[in-house]
């Protein structure tokens, strides 16, 4: 018989921030987490909140927004919410555009995993956070030097 988690085993394993996660780590880190179920239009972080929670949106879309100005559309992959493992303040809001299914991780749930695994996920963190710093200083050097055409 089919163990039960192997399609959420399956379903994470096609997200592109789990590529490199073996699937007994990916077992691990789904006993690990807590999942999460959203309807359109509903905040899932509030700015200013203190929350050591970060996210994996699983499936649907949603929004970064700050001052009612969405700055972000994220993704199926994308991650949000890194910076609250550190106890930061939430930044600004997250709003469900369409139904997400997310996978939440704190910072008790990933200290609870074996520290090779912890190491290999915060290096996973590390890589989206750098590549989304990549493409907001890209769209700023963009918009500084817009091209001439001649």
């Amino acid at each position: 018989m089919e163990n039960l988690k192997d399609p959420l085993i399956h379903l994470v394993a096609e997200i592109p921030f789990f590529d490199c996660f073996k699937k007994e780590e990916i077992n691990l880190l789904l006993d690990a987490g807590t999942w999460m179920k959203f309807i359109p239009e509903t905040r899932i972080v509030t700015q200013g909140e203190i929350d050591l929670r970060m996210f994996v949106l699983i499936q649907g879309h949603a929004e970064v927004v700050l001052h009612d100005k969405t700055l972000a559309v994220l993704n199926v992959g994308d991650i949000f919410g890194e910076f609250g493992l550190m106890g930061a303040p939430r930044m600004a809001h997250v709003e469900t555009q369409t139904d997400c299914l997310l996978l939440s991780f704190d910072a008790d749930q990933l200290n609870s995993l074996p520290l090779e695994l912890q190491i290999k996920f915060l290096r996973q963190i590390l890589f989206a956070t750098f590549a989304r710093l990549q493409k907001i200083n890209h769209w700023d050097w963009l918009r500084r030097h817009p091209r001439k055409d001649s």
